[in-house]
């Protein structure tokens, strides 16, 4: 298949998940050109694996005139490339691309990993909502990285499941990261507990509850240390926060990090205090560290988790229950220990970057059809050789 992957500029589990199945979709035998506006390494990362990649930025917020300009040219891209099938993930770059692809006659996938609805105002909601159902028609098939997000779109959206399928994120590859290291970076010592969290700084994870929650675990647990890896426009104020409650001691800003790897390695605790999650890809992370987990009972989390089995939930928004569960696992190390490994166990038996890239293959085959070559002068997709393009 002559795949067009196509997603916004993103971190965490979005750009996670892409880069992964970019790559087990080269590894398959399929050509994939990806529509994007990723940092460098990520886009040299993806050249190198044997991606064509299109520089493709897309306005941060719906404005319809720009959209609508973006529109025409992913179409004459479309033209240009002739892809056998049109995959689109998140909200913004299935709103932009299934538009142009529509336009283009190409089969089109969208991929949901966020509730678009949370955090909306009611007209915006409204909007949506009618865009959603407009589209749908037109969308071939819809892939939601969690059970939730499915019940999402055919409850709050108001959508047929008939073309809807579920296929979970997959867990990481990685080698056992290097703990030493980072505790030594740090000034972290043998004793301490390091309590950690990663995500991408920004209200709906909950990151201000976990420092809410801090003082109370801190003055009661001399040796823990927080530790918030990511950035995001929130981490100016979080800091504001820490200095604010006494903490910033104690507390550690890692900001934005490459390899993770070693600082789950040197984690004790994960915690993911979230208001809204699609799945949760640090959790999975987190689980195959065998770190016990701490997360709020949202979204597809409870797909993962289940509560004093691998892990704790926690009703989200709560700052005392967040300091509970806390307090809990330090009290009771064995538990916790034994919670990180049934953990681990669990995300071994599934999960996998293989499994993942399978089950999407078989929806993107399922959607093909016989197509009749595009006219037009559109964009050459030939020229892609020549070096990576670029469209504003």
């Amino acid at each position: 298949m002559r795949i067009m992957e196509i997603i916004r500029k993103s971190e965490g589990g979005m750009k996670e998940h892409a880069i992964v199945l970019v790559k087990g979709l080269l590894q398959k035998g399929h050509q994939v050109t990806v529509l994007c506006d990723f940092p460098e390494e990520d886009l040299l990362f993806l050249e190198n694996a044997g991606a064509q990649v299109i520089l493709f930025r897309f306005p941060g917020t719906i404005r319809p005139l720009k959209d609508l300009m973006k529109v025409g040219r992913l179409y004459s891209i479309l033209c240009g490339t002739k892809p056998d099938v049109v995959h689109c993930h998140g909200f913004k770059a299935g709103l932009i691309g299934r538009m142009a692809g529509a336009l283009a006659g190409r089969p089109l996938v969208y991929t949901v990993h966020n509730f678009v609805l949370h955090g909306r105002t009611e007209s915006s909601g409204f909007l949506i909502r009618s865009f959603e159902k407009w589209i749908y028609g037109k969308t071939d098939a819809v892939i939601c990285v969690s059970q939730a997000l499915k019940d999402s779109m055919t409850v709050e959206m108001g959508l047929s499941p008939r073309k809807i399928h579920v296929i979970h994120n997959s867990r990481p590859e990685w080698d056992t990261g290097d703990r030493e290291k980072i505790r030594r970076q740090y000034g972290i010592g043998k004793d301490n507990v390091l309590i950690g969290t990663a995500a991408r700084l920004i209200p709906s994870k909950g990151i201000h509850l976990f420092l809410e929650a801090a003082p109370a675990i801190l003055d009661r647990y001399p040796d823990a240390i927080l530790m918030i890896a990511g950035s995001g426009p929130e981490e100016n104020r979080l800091k504001d926060m820490a200095q604010g409650l006494d903490i910033a001691g104690r507390v550690i800003f890692a900001g934005q990090i490459s390899n993770m790897r070693d600082y789950y390695s040197a984690f004790d605790l994960f915690l993911l205090p979230t208001l809204s999650e699609g799945l949760g890809i640090t959790i999975l992370e987190a689980m195959s560290f065998g770190l016990p987990v701490i997360a709020s009972a949202v979204g597809g989390i409870p797909e993962l988790i289940s509560h004093g089995v691998n892990g704790i939930l926690i009703q989200p928004g709560s700052p005392s229950e967040i300091r509970d569960a806390l307090v809990f696992c330090m009290e009771n190390p064995q538990v916790a220990k034994a919670y990180g490994q049934q953990a681990r166990a669990d995300v071994r038996c599934g999960y996998s970057p293989e499994e993942m890239t399978a089950k999407t293959i078989s929806v993107l085959e399922s959607v093909l059809v016989p197509l009749a070559p595009l006219s037009g002068d559109g964009y050459n997709g030939n020229s892609l050789k020549k070096g990576r393009q670029k469209f504003k």
